[in-house]
This record gives structure tokens, sequence and C-alpha cells, in this order.
């Protein structure tokens, strides 16, 4: 049933005050490992209104963005969260147009801009519905939280590849979640097209890697010269091979895992007179719920196995180092109730769950012990895309989806924060 003052709150969830709160994000550049000035802009806005805040730093210069809302103390509690990175810094050169810069620019109802999409809509939707709730003085039996967290962009430190801006990959949700802000439930932004995602593919990223013969170029044509490059060319036959049964053995909610070959290294392209001793391939394999890291690895292990036997060469070696795994929800939990009740209640209708493909800080929070849902309003793309994906069109919202969300935050929050825990 809506609370009896959700009206009131909602009048205060306008098109403005969502579309400026959005555009202030956006012009708030915050790349993986520089979201401290997010970080700021929410904790200062959730001190206006009365929240309990604090900046809990996960590296130097680098805090989450905590606030709470205190209820009575004996319901349901509820995290609102959201990740403060950007996929891109907007300095790419690879990257051009108005939606790959962190400078918000409004057009017909349309917010482009450097994480408009992924996922300050989100984290402005968040906000506005906390702040309804606040301005209409409305008491709550359970906790509302909202944690914004700095590290979530699928990127790891790797190799030479050092930093905090490479710290990403859940980093500031597993600070988070062990550093004492926990809940009943979470319901995390991410943008889902607005459609309440109750299951995510999992990822692993490993190196593969061969080795050849140290040597000058100049006799790389005698037989018992190895080019690593060479090997790993013909390795890749193998691994195409294995990728598509991969594909074709797994399905969940319609749903396939597949595998990329996302980057390759070998040889020295400052000395190309040297022969190639080494050559190293890197994938990322998505997962479905049901399977694991090590089922994985056993897979491509009889892969490599079989490649070193036919070509009386050694194994080639793997080494994981990202592992984040797929996650389901039970359908008939509080919040996914709560949620499609509060959707029903603000649109009309709940359209069927879904499972995301990319990434999610949901898998921790779940593994936590804090059942957390995606439900976010970004994800629809502007009919000048013509197809194309925000990667490579340009990230942009429609704020009108934005306002739903905001609305729809409310109605969950109102809902679940006033059941009483058991």
């Amino acid at each position: 049933m809506t609370h009896p003052d959700f009206a009131k709150a909602a009048a205060t969830i306008t098109t403005e005050r969502v579309r400026d709160c959005l555009m202030d994000l956006v012009n708030i550049g915050s790349p993986t490992g520089q979201e401290a000035g997010v970080a700021h802009y929410l904790v200062d806005r959730m001190r206006k209104i009365g929240m309990d805040t604090d900046l809990p730093l996960v590296d130097a210069g680098r805090p989450n963005a905590v606030g709470h809302r205190r209820g009575r103390g004996d319901g349901l509690n509820l995290l609102f969260t959201g990740h403060m990175d950007t996929s891109y810094s907007g300095d790419e050169e690879h990257l051009d147009g108005e939606g790959f810069k962190p400078k918000a620019i409004e057009r017909d109802g349309w917010i482009w801009g450097l994480g408009a999409n992924n996922m300050k809509s989100g984290l402005a939707s968040i906000l506005i519905a906390v702040e309804a709730i606040a301005k209409a003085g409305i008491t709550l039996d359970g906790d509302i939280s909202f944690g914004g967290v700095v590290g979530e962009i699928e990127k790891t430190a790797v190799e030479e590849f050092q930093g905090v801006e490479y710290s990403g990959y859940g980093t500031g949700t597993r600070h988070l979640v062990t550093h004492g802000v926990t809940a009943d439930f979470a319901l995390l932004a991410e943008p889902t097209g607005s459609r309440i995602s109750v299951a995510n593919l999992g990822v692993i990223w490993l190196r593969i890697s061969v080795g050849g013969t140290v040597a000058h170029s100049a006799w790389s044509n005698r037989p018992d010269t190895v080019n690593a490059i060479a090997v790993m060319h013909e390795l890749q036959t193998d691994l195409a091979a294995w990728a598509k049964s991969y594909y074709d053995s797994h399905v969940f909610m319609g749903e396939h895992p597949n595998v990329t070959v996302a980057a390759i290294r070998g040889g020295a392209p400052w000395r190309l007179s040297r022969n190639p001793h080494e050559c190293s391939l890197y994938l990322d394999i998505r997962t479905v719920p049901g399977q694991t890291v090590d089922s994985v690895k056993r897979e491509l292990r009889r892969v490599l196995r079989g490649f070193a036997e036919r070509t009386g060469r050694p194994e080639p070696s793997i080494h994981v180092y990202v592992s984040d795994p797929p996650t389901v929800l039970d359908e008939s939990l509080p919040i996914i109730q709560a949620l499609g009740a509060a959707q029903t209640t603000v649109t009309g209708s709940r359209p069927a769950s879904i499972i995301r493909r990319p990434g999610a800080d949901a898998v921790h929070l779940t593994n936590y012990g804090v059942p957390c849902v995606c439900f976010g309003p970004g994800g629809r793309t502007h009919p000048d895309t013509k197809g194309q994906s925000m990667h490579a069109f340009g990230e942009h919202v429609l704020v009108e989806d934005c306002v739903a969300a905001a609305k729809i935050y409310l109605a969950l929050a109102l809902d679940l924060c006033n059941r009483k825990a058991l």
C-alpha cells in the first residue's frame, strides 16, 4: 500500500531539481582515482538535510560518501548506493563527442556528458529521493543509508599499470560493507533501462602466456628458433574453438557468457632486432550463475594441455587476476517485491526482470550478506545513436527517466523501511 505521505514527498521531485543535480554531478570530473569532488558534493547535500555523514578514506584522497537518515530503529534498513567514478577521464584522444566530456549539456530533455548514464543518473535520482523524504518530514521505522563509492569501473592494477587510476572493480564497495555501512537490503542504481535486475554475470580476467627463444632476429630463420608470437597465433585457433563451445554450453535467463580476447602483448616494439621470447594473451571471460572460477580454469587447462600434447610444446601458463562471481537473487525477497510495487505505483507497470551483463558492485554487497538489486534510470539510448552503444556514441540520459527513478526510489524506501524487522 502506498505510504500516506508519498504524494507530499513526490511533489518535491521535479524535473528541474533532478536535472540540476545531475548536471552538477556531470560537471564534476571523477575518473577512477579522482572521485573526491563528487564525494564532497554528495556529503554536503546530505548534511544539509540533517543526515549523519562521513567521508571514509578508501585510498589517500579517495573517500566514499556516506550518509544515514535514522529511523525509529525497529524497521528494515535500506542502503542506496552507486559509484562515483566514470568510465573514462574525458582526455582520451580516441573518444570524441559531448557524451565523452565531463561537461553537462541539456538538449530536448536529454543530458549529455561523461557519467550522465553510468551512473550519475542513478546518484542524482537517489539523492533527490532521499531529499524528498527529508523535505516532507517523514520518519520511518528503518534507516535509509546512501553510499557513493569510489573505484567501481571495470579496471584493475596489473603488471606496470599501477596506481589509484587503476583501482576499480569494487574497491569502494568492499570498503563500504566491511567498514560498517550495511543494511538489510541494498539498491544499486546502475543503468538498467528502468528494469529490475535480479541477476548479474560474473567475470574472470586472466593471462595466458607462451615462451619462445631468446635470439637475434637476424638468426630467427634457424629451425631451433621459436617465435612466441607465432606460437600464440597457433594457440588462438584452439582458444577460439573453445570460446564458441563455452558460449553454446552455458545459458541463464536467456543470456550466454562470452569470451573476449581483450589484449595481447609480445616482443619489444622498441627492439625488433630480437626474436619475441614471450607472448601473453589476456581474456575477459563472462560467467553465468552456477559457474565458478575453478570450473572455467579446468575447461581452459584441458585446452592448454591438448595444445601442448599436439604441438610438443610446454603447456601455456595461466594466471587469473580478476574474479567477480555471478549473482542471482530470489524474486520473493522483500526488496524486489517492494521495488516492483513501487515501479507499478509510479509508472503503471513492472517489466520482467533481467540479468545484467557488465560487472556491478551488487556482487560484493550480496556476498557480504546485504542482498543488492540493480535498478537505475540509465540505459535508454537517444534515437540518433542508430543502434550504437553508449561506449561508442557517448553517454546521455533522458531526464524524465531519472525523475521516474527518483519517485520509484521514494516509494520503495517508504514501503520497505516501514516494514518491521523480524
